[in-house]
């Protein structure tokens, strides 16, 4: 029987654990130094094609959500409809499965797997049948994200030294590092037009309680432009692209934990900085932006559905709100402590 995790120790565990025109222009070789700049406004993409993401205070109803999420519950994979019906489980193995990532056509799943004594990118097909290893590193490797376009799969790699951004095709083949930089770099969220990827990244920085000095950067798929997006007290870190390309979403606990003289937040540790909030801002880092402001609970796992939606997890319970943070929503049902709650949320909905 697999142990029992809670969403506050899957949140420990990122920190414990660790924690492109087209691809064929791809480099072979990886960034050699951290050369951080600023994103010149004249390389922001805006390609006709992506949705236009409208900000509104539409009042949300779960009924009228469609498409599938993905998302972890108690060391397992699962899937339910984004109107909360039909919670389906993929993965039954002992070992922990988690951190799951949609390919661009919703038929496979990318996840996170411990069951070879060490962690793995696994891939397997939407109905949780042909489970297989697609990293096979002696070291760690996790975190992946698919290319919308459907080449590569990003994911977080320790096999170089630091753990480090890299590239691999669907298949496993083609290895390629994007990054090469002291500390941690890990969680990439791709850009719609999969030239560029967010992660966040520590440059060898550490807190004064311990933990990462995460921020948010960018670099382009070749592991050039590498940029930082933020700068802020804490920690900000599992970035989300959005679907028209704008907006990233992230979390952070910047604000600290909050005084609420009734009430003591889930989680609180006199160890971590504060809680954390799910944060939007422009891909150049201009205005960084709180949308949840919850200090009641940790606020995480941000990710959008491709007509623009959050939904994020909100000490286990899945959530959903508008992309400028109104009309907050609970997909999960009761007090959250189901199947139908859990961590590291994706959505898939198929593209018209």
């Amino acid at each position: 029987m697999k142990p029992s995790i809670c969403p506050l120790m899957v949140l420990f565990a990122l920190v414990v654990l660790t924690a492109c025109g087209n691809a064929g222009q791809l480099s072979e070789s990886a960034t050699e130094t951290a050369t951080v700049t600023a994103l010149p406004q004249s390389e922001t993409p805006t390609p006709a094609a992506l949705p236009t993401i409208v900000p509104t205070r539409t009042l949300l109803s779960v009924s009228t959500l469609t498409g599938k999420i993905v998302y972890s519950y108690e060391g397992d994979i699962y899937v339910i409809s984004a109107n909360g019906s039909g919670v389906t489980r993929l993965t039954t193995d002992p070992a922990m499965d988690f951190d799951p990532a949609w390919s661009p056509a919703g038929t496979q799943i990318a996840f996170r797997s411990h069951r070879d004594g060490n962690e793995e990118v696994y891939l397997m097909n939407a109905d949780g049948s042909d489970q297989h290893n697609l990293s096979n590193a002696p070291g760690g490797d996790y975190s992946p994200a698919w290319s919308p376009d459907g080449q590569w799969i990003a994911f977080m790699s320790d096999r170089g030294g630091n753990a480090n951004l890299w590239l691999m095709r669907p298949n496993g083949a083609d290895l390629r590092q994007v990054t090469n930089l002291l500390g941690i770099s890990e969680y990439p969220s791709w850009s719609p037009d999969s030239r560029r990827i967010a992660f966040h990244c520590t440059f060898g920085h550490v807190l004064p309680g311990g933990t990462g000095d995460f921020e948010i950067c960018v670099v382009n798929a070749d592991g050039t432009g590498l940029i930082q997006l933020t700068d802020a007290s804490g920690e900000s870190k599992l970035p989300a692209w959005s679907p028209d390309g704008a907006k990233i979403a992230f979390q952070s606990n910047r604000n600290g934990w909050p005084t609420l003289p009734d009430y003591v937040p889930l989680g609180y540790d006199l160890e971590r900085f504060g809680d954390f909030e799910i944060y939007t801002m422009n891909i150049d880092g201009t205005e960084q932006l709180n949308l949840t402001n919850h200090p009641r609970e940790d606020d995480t796992f941000p990710a959008w559905s491709h007509d623009g939606y959050l939904i994020f997890s909100r000490y286990g319970c899945l959530m959903v709100m508008n992309a400028d943070g109104s009309s907050v929503v609970q997909i999960s049902k009761g007090a959250c402590t189901g199947m139908d709650s859990g961590q590291f949320p994706e959505w898939y909905q198929p593209t018209k």
